[in-house]
């Protein structure tokens, strides 16, 4: 029997009662207990097994005196129902197979009395306390759709999380904060999967990522696949409870999808469905959009079409360009991602699906950083605010390329603030023009500027 993890349906239904006896209701309890032990269990119900039946097995064996967990027969419950509870209740650590790894507090009553069928329908009654008790009240729990989690104390807590064990995807400056918050919040950050350094500067050094240089000087492991394959199997080998992703620039393929226990999450710039793709901040600029938003989403194999864990929006500036948005989204995303996690990880999130017509982004081209000067001068200073740093953004001087660094739009012209000629370093307009004004005002789109 396969155990039925976090965010699985069946766990948060109630199921219905057992009406048949027979063999085959033997057989499954015989399968269940068999299942509960193979996964050191003590307790296990049909819903955890994928069964729409009101029964739960239970049973242990103790390992020696000092063993915290009595001995217990092991036996099923058909159809119970708690029909008293004790006034004395107590607090102790509670865990579940369906949601691995997690262990929290839990308040019940100390003493209970139960009844219920035996596997040939005769009806029992049984008073338990202790562990016995605390056991049967959380497994009649999961029959009526209900986790632990749901009643456990300290739940938003950061620390009782710190046993998952995370990998870490990303390659850039909207990664990092996302890194950084997890591993200041003290989680278990297995290791790092990073773009390989390149080569940059004068020198042609090599020159690795933002993210790596951050692990380098934490301690964390780094790895550098180079293909999906190598991925996969680095993944195989560390067997990460989570995978978290912000900004790393390949695509996972199913394989490593699906190792993780809780899957993956992935820290998206825009408000999904809108702008799936490489480059949402780019298009929010583009499209004079008056806001935008981080989504933190639970990916699937299709792009940026996963289930939505959680989205906050942001207002977007008229004078927002790449640089200073990313930075942005990369902050808020970060909170919000450490914010969810002690949700998700205990079956508290409310996931969605994405909602209302997928839209896709332009790809960006070097052809897009050639300004056309027959659109509005408004769009021009989107195109300019989104294309910078890549592709860039340039008119021509002559025969030579005058790249724009920045403007602004004043009244209905362009005012140009920073400019690079082609071969020349970045200046100021003022300087630039006083030096060229001469050609400047040969050129037709110059009409347009402030």
């Amino acid at each position: 029997m396969k155990i039925r993890l976090i965010y699985d349906p069946i766990l948060r239904k109630s199921v219905h009662e057992v009406t048949v006896f027979n063999s085959e209701l033997n057989n499954i309890a015989d399968e269940m207990i068999k299942t509960m032990r193979a996964n050191d269990g003590v307790g296990i119900a049909a819903n955890q097994v994928g069964l729409d039946m009101r029964m739960f097995v239970c049973g242990y064996n103790q390992t020696s005196k000092d063993d915290e967990i009595p001995e217990i027969p092991f036996q099923a419950f058909v159809n119970p129902k708690i029909v008293k509870f004790s006034k004395e209740k107590d607090v102790l650590t509670e865990g579940c197979l369906s949601l691995p790894i997690l262990e929290l507090p839990v308040e019940r009553s100390s003493g209970i009395e139960v009844e219920y069928q035996d596997l040939l329908g005769n009806k029992k009654s049984l008073r338990a306390k202790g562990v016995f008790a605390r056991i049967i009240q959380h497994e009649i729990d999961h029959l009526n759709g209900i986790l632990f989690t749901d009643r456990a104390k300290n739940i938003s807590l950061l620390e009782n999380y710190r046993y998952a064990k995370i990998v870490f995807f990303g390659s850039d400056e909207f990664s990092l904060p996302s890194l950084k918050e997890m591993f200041d919040g003290g989680l278990t950050i297995l290791g790092v999967i990073t773009e390989s350094p390149k080569r940059a500067g004068r020198g042609d050094n090599l020159k690795p990522t933002v993210v790596q240089q951050f692990c380098n000087q934490n301690g964390i492991s780094v790895f550098n696949p180079e293909n999906k394959k190598e991925i996969t199997n680095i993944i195989k080998q560390l067997k990460p409870d989570l995978i978290v992703l912000a900004s790393y620039g390949k695509i996972l393929e199913n394989a490593t999808l699906e190792i993780p226990i809780y899957g993956c999450l992935n820290v998206h710039p825009s408000l999904l469905p809108k702008y799936r793709g490489a480059t949402p901040i780019q298009n929010a600029i583009l499209n004079g959009d008056k806001e935008t938003g981080v989504t933190i989403m639970k990916m699937n194999s299709e792009v940026d079409a996963g289930l939505i864990i959680d989205q906050q929006k942001v207002g977007l500036s008229v004078d927002a360009n790449t640089e200073s948005l990313k930075n942005q989204l990369a902050q808020i995303g970060a909170k919000l991602l450490i914010k969810n996690i002690p949700p998700y990880l205990s079956g508290q999130s409310k996931i969605t699906n994405q909602a209302g017509e997928p839209l896709l982004t332009k790809k960006l081209s070097k052809e897009m950083g050639q300004i056309d000067w027959d659109q509005p001068i408004e769009q021009i200073d989107r195109n300019i605010r989104a294309l910078n740093p890549w592709p860039g953004t340039f008119t021509f001087l002559d025969d030579k390329r005058l790249i724009i660094k920045s403007a602004k739009v004043v009244g209905d012209k362009l005012e140009l603030l920073q400019v690079q000629l082609e071969g020349k370093n970045v200046i100021n307009f003022d300087d630039f023009k006083r030096g060229y004004l001469n050609q400047l005002t040969k050129q037709a789109w110059f009409s347009k500027i402030a």
